[in-house]
């Protein structure tokens, strides 16, 4: 029997009208009477008045526990009372009582009622928990201070620490929160790019004249792709900012950043600088306590309007100007980068699109590319390339050196492929993660290749995307190819290079094949957990597949929610949560629902680290929750 799955808001009562303890005992037993927990009250009562005849249940610091064993008990439940006068309960101190805890055990079954009056017991000598309890203003913040409950969990196997996670100092935590923000905001600004990129692209090229339509199908096309293009930044800083302060902070994000861009062509990186000021203004003016008569039009009219006043005279009389002159100056510089320059910029934008496949350095890189699209399609034309190289180089090195990898990693190779094909870098992290100093300097030089011969080549691609699927609209599709086929092949020639043969013995063969999904039934998961990224596709599922794999190999049930491109699949819901362990966020962007976890043992890291550590992030947390439940 566990605490939280015995209690819940229907079940509390933040002001008890009893003023003896007669009257206690019965508003109590009406409370699990009305909540369908018995069967008779009357018979319920009078169980519960022969343990109060046995010893009083009332006890030091106002706190009294009625309970009883009965067959009127349908279903296993606590009842949660608060009196603000106090009630002569009988205790040994000769204090009145006014938290009282009744617990309805079902006769016959085994004695689980002592395991929860042994947590009801542990929470109580927390600090602070009696004066918590007493103010609290409502029936979740109670629930909220006795579902935070530490359960012993059962021993698992003994997990070699390879790569333990080390603990991030305060400035860590600080920049992987604006990482996160910033990922938020491009992961809803991606589908904007792609649609407006796209369309206008078709039109460019069905018209045959590398210009802009304008008239017929063609130029109504072209107006079609021209709104993504420019919708996507203010969606870029409407939800950076929507992702630091929530709603309320959508409104002055996207206004700041259409006049940023508008009026002061302060492009995608001025937006980006707008989206966390608009984002700073909100979470600041939510700080201020509105009067009670004004906390309704807080997020729907007050501060988007004051937001929005200060976020834009910001933009408009302080940082607009200078934003717009770097700006301009970069657009000048990057028009006048030709041959030798072009080699220089493109080993840097290769070397960065390749590096970390789909993370920050790679989606500073791609975000440089793809915002440039209308106006200087050639970066797109080296950055598509390097975007696929990753995958499609350790595609053919599993084919080129099989030996070379194990059979996961050799299974792993074809979807890599596949995803290379489709501009999905991410398709090379399982590589890299096995092996990192061969593999990441390896795809590093690929992509450093990959972009240089596209750039050489004059490759043009109008389509904010890599891989083969934007073929239709790159001009120079030989080129293309070229660079593709060059950037893969360094890829593949240097990981079979610097790997050495790999040995597997045939049980990690049969494991291999052994296929293993997410726990989907309610409340049976030890550990939960939820993976997200930017893009909702790649690291989320890799997070997610390296979670379920550990969790299996230890012999522990895990249940992982995916919030993703699709939105959110193997739902977590209360019952999972007040069962499970432990929490593992595995997250690269702002998790949704969070308030579902807020007294579960949470563990927050990044999907790199499930990708790479899982193992260890389960076994060294399961350690941790069991010596806490020794103590």
């Amino acid at each position: 029997m566990d605490i939280n799955s015995l209690i819940n808001t229907q079940l509390i009562c933040l002001e008890l009208k009893a003023k003896t303890k007669k009257d206690l005992l019965e508003e109590m037993a009406q409370m699990l009477d009305t909540a369908g927990k018995l069967s008779s009250k009357k018979n319920y009562l009078s169980d519960v008045y022969k343990r109060e005849a046995i010893g009083n249940t009332g006890f030091e610091d106002g706190i009294a526990i009625p309970h009883a064993k009965s067959k009127a008990v349908s279903q296993p439940a606590i009842a949660v009372g608060i009196s603000k006068t106090g009630i002569d309960y009988g205790a040994e101190d000769g204090q009145k009582s006014d938290i009282f805890f009744m617990i309805a055990s079902p006769d016959g079954v085994d004695n689980d009622h002592i395991e929860v009056l042994v947590q009801i017991s542990s929470k109580l000598i927390e600090d602070d928990f009696i004066k918590k309890i007493k103010q609290a203003k409502s029936k979740r913040e109670v629930l909220d201070l006795f579902t935070s409950t530490i359960r012993k969990t059962a021993p698992v196997q003994e997990v070699k620490k390879t790569s333990p996670i080390k603990e991030k100092s305060d400035l860590q935590i600080r920049m992987n929160r604006i990482k996160q923000h910033l990922m938020f905001g491009t992961s809803h600004m991606i589908p904007f790019i792609v649609a407006g990129g796209v369309l206008l692209s078709l039109s460019v090229m069905f018209l045959g004249k590398g210009a802009v339509p304008e008239e017929g199908i063609l130029k109504d096309i072209a107006i079609m792709g021209t709104a993504g293009l420019t919708l996507f930044t203010l969606i870029l800083g409407g939800y950076i900012s929507y992702s630091i302060a929530d709603k309320p902070g959508l409104a002055p994000g996207m206004i700041g950043s259409w006049i940023a861009v508008q009026h002061y062509q302060a492009g995608f990186l001025g937006v980006i600088v707008v989206g966390f000021l608009a984002g700073f203004v909100v979470s600041q003016l939510k700080r201020i306590k509105l009067p009670d008569s004004l906390t309704s039009l807080g997020a729907i009219f007050i501060y988007p309007i004051v937001g929005t006043f200060i976020v834009c005279g910001i933009v408009m009389w302080v940082i607009g100007a200078p934003i717009a002159s770097m700006m301009i100056s970069m657009n000048e510089w990057l028009s006048s980068m030709a041959g030798s320059g072009k080699v220089v910029l493109g080993t840097i934008l290769g070397a960065m699109t390749a590096f970390d496949m789909g993370g920050p350095v790679n989606k500073i890189a791609t975000l440089f590319a793809q915002t440039q699209v209308d106006t200087q399609p050639w970066l797109m034309g080296g950055v598509g390339i390097a975007i696929c190289t990753p995958p499609l180089g350790m595609f053919l090195a599993t084919l080129i050196s099989p030996k070379k990898f194990k059979m996961d990693e050799r299974e792993a190779g074809k979807a890599a492929g596949l995803m290379g094909l489709i501009g999905i870098s991410e398709g090379a992290i399982p590589f890299a993660v096995a092996d990192p100093l061969r593999v990441i300097p390896s795809i590093v030089a690929g992509g450093i290749v990959g972009n240089i011969v596209g750039f050489t080549f004059n490759v043009l691609n109008h389509a904010p995307w890599g891989g083969w699927i934007v073929l239709p609209v790159v001009e120079g599709k030989i080129g293309y190819v070229i660079g593709t086929l060059a950037g893969a092949l360094t890829t593949a020639i240097l990981v079979c290079i610097l790997k050495k043969t790999e040995k597997e013995d045939d049980e990690k063969v049969t494991y291999a094949n052994e296929s293993f999904d997410s726990l989907a039934t309610e409340g049976e998961a030890q550990i939960i957990a939820i993976t997200a990224c930017p893009s909702g596709v790649a690291h989320t599922f890799l997070a997610a597949k390296s979670l379920e794999n550990a969790g299996r190999k230890l012999g522990v049930k895990i249940k992982v929610e995916t919030q993703g491109a699709n939105g959110t699949n193997n739902h977590l819901n209360a019952i999972d949560v007040a069962n499970a362990d432990f929490l593992i966020l595995a997250h690269d962007v702002p998790i949704k629902d969070t308030e579902r976890f807020a007294d579960i043992h949470t563990v927050d890291v990044g999907t790199r680290d499930a990708m790479c550590n899982a193992e260890y992030l389960i076994q060294s947390n399961l350690e941790i929750i069991n010596d806490r439940s020794t103590q």
